[in-house]
């Protein structure tokens, strides 16, 4: 297998760099050819990964080295090539990519579980989101799509400048929190009508719809917590009308699951999804801005290649 490595200096300000460092000694020792790309610029990690994809006739692995967007970029780039495998060393905030594909979460260990793979070809088939937004027409997403409150929450802790302060000390995570109660009393919900493989519901000040791959999403959420991402299908969670103070409550028991109980989240499953909000509501694919207004999702089973995967 060809070994690429797209590494992004920005995750969790600049905690990427560290540990390549660390590694990068680590895969000299094991002989193992590979070549080590570094981005200057969103959506480079895409470009390069297209490229890789384009270029490459063999197998091949192309790890990203950040968190969930620099992985979103590279799934974008080349999860479609079905010669490509993608890996992730951990280097990001909420590395739900990890979790939800049960790679190691340690970089170390991430990369000795990858590279025991590559000697030995393996790697495992996932199933794949696509979407199609009026910003991104044909956009691919690992772990989730979804519009309203959390998308906003999302456009508003990714553009903090505080952000990038708190991964100092490892409390990136704390900015999501910190909106989280700040734009609660200042968010509207917003009426939406939602198609599961042309059955179509309607929801009044809905607080937002996520359609999950996989059981994560900001960084360690149980969102859909019975989805796998092999089982072919895309679980949609929709959150209707509630309390201000009960959402507070959802966002706290999400973590292990608990929201699914309440009477006002509701959960689908299938093929299509289609969701068009009454009013124009940000989206989000695995957390990074995906336009505004209407998105289209659905599955590809069987469709990315990823490596590195603990076997139950």
């Amino acid at each position: 297998m060809n070994l690429y490595f797209i590494i992004n200096p920005a995750a969790k300000n600049g905690r990427s760099v560290s540990i390549w460092k660390q590694l990068q000694p680590l895969l000299d020792r094991e002989g193992i050819a590979y070549q080590a790309y570094w981005t200057s610029r969103k959506g480079e990690g895409k470009e390069i990964a297209r490229r890789i994809g384009e270029e490459s006739v063999e197998p091949t692995v192309i790890a990203a080295v950040g968190g969930d967007g620099t992985v979103h970029e590279v799934v974008n780039g080349a999860g479609s090539f079905p010669h490509v495998a993608i890996g992730c060393i951990p280097a990001g905030t909420g590395n739900d990519f990890v979790r939800g594909f049960r790679l190691a979460r340690k970089p170390k260990q991430a990369l000795q579980r990858l590279l025991s793979d590559v000697r030995s070809g393996k790697d495992l088939a996932f199933d794949l989101g696509r979407f199609a937004s009026s910003a991104v027409p044909d956009g691919v997403f690992a772990n989730s799509i979804g519009c309203g409150f959390d998308a906003h929450i999302a456009r508003m802790a990714n553009r903090s400048k505080w952000k990038g302060r708190l991964n100092r000390f490892g409390l990136g995570s704390f900015i999501y929190v910190f909106y989280l109660v700040r734009e609660l009393f200042r968010y509207q919900p917003v009426d939406l009508d939602i198609c599961v493989d042309g059955q179509n519901y309607s929801f009044l000040k809905a607080w937002l719809a996520t359609v999950s791959n996989h059981p994560y999403y900001g960084g360690g959420m149980r969102i859909a917590p019975s989805v796998r991402a092999d089982d072919g299908l895309l679980h949609v969670t929709v959150v209707g009308p509630m309390p201000r103070w009960k959402i507070l409550a959802l966002f706290l028991t999400v973590f292990w699951g608990g929201h699914v109980r309440m009477k006002e989240v509701c959960v689908f499953t299938g093929r299509n999804v289609r969701i068009r909000p009454a009013a124009p509501v940000l989206i989000h694919a695995d957390g990074e801005d995906a336009g505004e207004g209407e998105v289209f999702a659905w599955i590809e089973p069987g469709r990315l290649r990823v490596i590195g995967v603990k076997t139950r």
